[in-house]
């Protein structure tokens, strides 16, 4: 397995100079497709271009509709673009596709960075398209756009693919990641074919069939180190629409996923012999049936049949501290589960990776059941009751609301909410339940600070700090302010300031100042439980403040918790808090 990993973390430096790289993803959650970086020519171009005084600078979805006209030079960010009237002047494109529509006229050329182009064929663009898939890395200073590489984004990975376009659909050949690298798989590989077809105008199918192989080797049982993921989504509508969805898969599933983003777990656990995630076998298959009636509003149900059984802790390779023994994976309350779960989606942000200002909130409500549950018996009954043999069902609600505003053209605000647990029926499942400490949401505090298992005494539940809370609240909060050395001399910038490499790295960076306020408890009558109908008081809540440097998205922290006598922490995060 390690000699299987070893080759694919060496086998991107040999195909260099072809036209796909393979690349290592040890943080993602899923399958995605990235690209070459973009070359600096193309990236000083399309910044020059739309930071000029004659560029009209648009954001989101854009159309222009048959029969009207636009004058003058347009530049859109995270599109997709749709032009079906006539542009008289060049168009930029920067993260987002074009599609051109039949008698879509340019009269100038158009500039596609980070998407792709349809419909060329059947419009007239005069000087021409170029179309370059690698995104391009930028940040906002007040109206004008600065490259902002960021080195967090770039460790976000890359990925191999081969793809054939077919009029206005796309066949690929994909190699990436199928998950977080982690103790109980090591890094997950997948290897298949992805389609994503025009079905009819305004409906596309897209399908993922993939293989996957676990380098860390085998996560539940014989033949456990081979999965697959199976996917399927129709759907009808480009800027609103609906439609139906459908996946099957054999997949080593996360139980908390809220806390550190995907990228910084499979990171420390590959760098540093940390692993913040616990994690469980799941095999199953879901159907979802979704809608999005205005832009930033999508709504979902679906229907799931798994079975769930506890995972095993593996030897996965470590850079750092190899010679000590992984944190044991808790076990969970195996069995096969039906689930049915409504979610909506409202997001105004303006910018998904580096936001500020717009509104995210995603809520979910969701009902489990089995009848087969195979409760796990080191639970004791001061953390939870028993579970029925037949008929065990729990209702469970999740909250995630985040507000970024901007107030000046240098400072932003940031607020998020967190809510969420148990909401009626029987006890939650081991795999469902919650935790709070560090190294997030609170990094003043030891990882799982408040896990909720004073009582637990089983050996296997301690040794791996499992979470067993029933619900979580958290408030969180952090100013931005943007630092500039403007003022070192540069004689090379005819006096706009600057300072060469140690500028461009300066002016990039955030000076963070944020506070955490939260807590998580058990629900129920007995010593260290709550009633359903009452939140924990003040006095025994988690409190932290800190402050950091972040530079797009790789930043350092230092915080200190200010309820409790822990020492001050310092930590390394890869993306933004929230």
């Amino acid at each position: 397995m390690r000699a299987v990993l070893f080759a694919l973390l060496a086998f991107p430096a040999a195909l260099s100079a072809q036209d796909t790289v393979i690349v290592i993803r040890p943080e993602s959650s899923g399958v995605s497709i990235e690209a070459r970086d973009l070359p600096h020519a193309v990236v000083e171009e399309a910044i020059r271009f739309y930071n000029a005084p004659g560029t009209a600078r648009l954001a989101g979805r854009t159309s222009l509709p048959a029969g009207n006209v636009w004058r003058g030079d347009v530049a859109v960010r995270t599109g997709p673009v749709t032009l079906a009237g006539r542009l008289e002047g060049a168009l930029l494109v920067v993260n987002g596709d074009l599609t051109l529509a039949a008698g879509a006229e340019i009269t100038g050329w158009a500039l596609v960075v980070g998407g792709r182009v349809t419909g060329v064929d059947s419009a007239r663009v005069a000087d021409g398209i170029r179309t370059y898939p690698s995104p391009l890395y930028y940040r906002l200073d007040g109206d004008s756009m600065v490259y902002a590489p960021g080195l967090a984004r770039r460790l976000r990975g890359l990925a191999a693919r081969q793809s054939w376009d077919i009029a206005d659909s796309r066949v690929s050949l994909l190699l990436a990641t199928g998950g977080t690298y982690n103790r109980v798989e090591g890094l997950p590989i997948v290897l298949g074919p992805v389609f994503d077809l025009r079905v009819a105008r305004g409906t596309r199918l897209k399908i993922d069939a993939l293989g996957m192989f676990r380098t860390g080797g085998q996560a539940a049982g014989e033949g456990a180190d081979l999965g697959f993921m199976v996917r399927g989504e129709l759907r009808h509508g480009e800027v609103t629409g609906f439609g139906v969805g459908v996946r099957a898969y054999d997949a080593v599933t996360p139980i908390e996923d809220w806390t550190l983003h995907a990228n910084e777990v499979g990171w420390a656990t590959f760098l540093f012999h940390r692993d913040y995630r616990d994690y469980y076998h799941n095999l199953g298959y879901a159907f979802r049936v979704f809608a999005q009636p205005a832009r930033p509003l999508v709504l979902g149900i679906e229907a799931q049949y798994d079975r769930h059984s506890s995972a095993p802790t593996n030897d996965p390779i470590a850079l750092l501290r190899a010679d000590e023994d992984w944190r044991p994976n808790p076990p969970i309350d195996n069995g096969h589960y039906l689930t049915f779960s409504g979610s909506a989606t409202y997001d105004t942000r303006n910018d998904r990776w580096d936001p500020t200002s717009g509104t995210l909130v995603r809520a979910t409500i969701e009902t489990s059941g089995s009848d087969d549950v195979a409760p796990y018996p080191g639970v004791p009954p001061d953390v939870r009751d028993s579970l029925p043999a037949q008929g065990y069902r729990f209702w469970r609600l999740w909250l995630d609301a985040r507000q970024y505003a901007r107030l000046t053209p240098s400072a932003r605000m940031n607020l998020r909410l967190v809510a969420g647990g148990w909401a009626g029926g029987d006890p939650l499942s081991l795999q469902r339940r919650l935790s709070l400490g560090g190294a997030d949401p609170f990094p003043g505090y030891p990882f799982r600070y408040r896990d909720c298992g004073d009582a637990v005494s089983d050996t296997l539940l301690t040794a791996a700090h499992a979470a067993v809370c029933d619900r979580v609240l958290l408030f969180q909060a952090e100013f931005r302010g943007h630092a500039s050395l403007r003022w070192v001399y540069d004689p090379d910038r005819d006096g706009d300031g600057g300072g060469g490499l140690l500028a461009a790295w300066v002016d990039g960076l955030d000076v963070v100042l944020f506070a955490n306020a939260g807590t998580a408890w058990l629900v129920g009558d007995g010593p260290g439980r709550h009633a359903a109908n009452t939140i924990p008081p003040l006095d025994s809540w988690l409190a932290d403040l800190g402050a950091g440097l972040d530079w797009g998205g790789l930043g350092i922290y230092a915080a200190k918790s200010i309820a409790t006598d822990e020492p001050p922490r310092l930590i390394l995060r890869l993306t933004h808090r929230f």
